[in-house]
């Protein structure tokens, strides 16, 4: 039996514009399909959710989380997820480009912004909360200046996102006494996983990726083992098997097929890493939860 259909958000929304941001209302699409979203995931477009009435559950990958309004969802780019609405519930979604988020980051400064927008999560937030009136008085300034003419769009379009930024900092955690040695390898390991996320279907090897970042592999086994608690290639192996993982449930492609994908050149070699990573055949796997 086929899963849910794995739809690529940009087929029907712009995302490889530099400068793409678009706001829309949760109910515009949602109702139509019974206020539930199904598993699908977006190349190269971030995604906040703002929900301000209502409940339900979202899911990032293989793991599930109830929210209840108000909450704001963050989804990354490529994080495989699905909705499931109370009927009713009302708010708005925040759609942006990376690159265009990324531009953004970099001006705000704030070095505590990666890890926040790197991870979905869902942050509860409190009714009448400054936090809350800040990003919902955000989103609505981004829906009037996409309606409004051209003339200084894009510096009101920039600092509306860049108010939601500002509020998303506080969500993160302090930074370490020890900051310089400790931000140097954060922004290390954040340079790794974004090599990783270009190249992981190639299965460099960590002294690769190490020579793409200029520092020898102890360097980076260090930062990776103190900012994520793993070593790199551990790393490597987990987002390998999450692609894995997603292309099982959410594609209809043969195991054959998904190895070669993920770079593997036997298919035998992508069942026996995937039974090391996961405790069972990648068969046994779509079988056990698609039936």
């Amino acid at each position: 039996m086929e899963g849910p259909p794995f739809i690529h958000y940009e087929g029907r929304m712009p995302g490889g514009e530099f400068r793409f941001v678009h706001v829309e209302k949760i109910s515009t699409r949602i109702r139509k399909y019974n206020w539930e979203l199904f598993p699908h995931r977006h190349r190269d477009l971030f995604q906040a959710v703002l929900v301000q009435t209502g409940r339900g559950h979202v899911s990032f990958d293989l793991w599930e989380e109830a929210f209840l309004a108000p909450a704001l969802i963050l989804v990354p780019s490529l994080v495989v997820h699905s909705f499931r609405y109370a009927s009713g519930s009302s708010g708005s979604i925040l759609t942006i480009s990376d690159a265009y988020l990324r531009e953004l980051v970099e001006f705000a400064s704030e070095p505590t912004l990666d890890s926040v927008l790197a991870r979905p999560q869902v942050l509860a937030l409190a009714a009448g909360s400054p936090v809350l009136q800040d990003v919902s008085a955000a989103m609505e300034a981004i829906a009037e200046r996409l309606s409004a003419a051209s003339q200084g769009r894009g510096v009101m379009l920039s600092a509306s996102v860049l108010r939601i930024l500002g509020r998303l900092t506080q969500y993160s955690r302090e930074p370490s006494p020890q900051a310089p040695d400790l931000q140097r390898r954060r922004l290390l390991y954040e340079q790794f996983r974004a090599l990783l996320e270009r190249h992981f279907h190639e299965q460099l090897s960590v002294a690769r990726y190490a020579d793409m970042l200029a520092v020898n592999e102890r360097t980076l086994h260090r930062a990776c083992r103190e900012i994520a608690g793993e070593s790199p290639l551990k790393i490597a192996h987990r987002r390998l098997v999450l692609e894995g993982q997603r292309l099982l449930l959410y594609s209809a492609m043969s195991v054959g097929d998904i190895s070669y994908a993920l770079g593997f050149k036997d298919p035998s070699n992508f069942s026996r890493f995937f039974v090391e990573q996961v405790g069972e055949s990648p068969i046994m796997f779509r079988r056990a939860r698609l039936g």
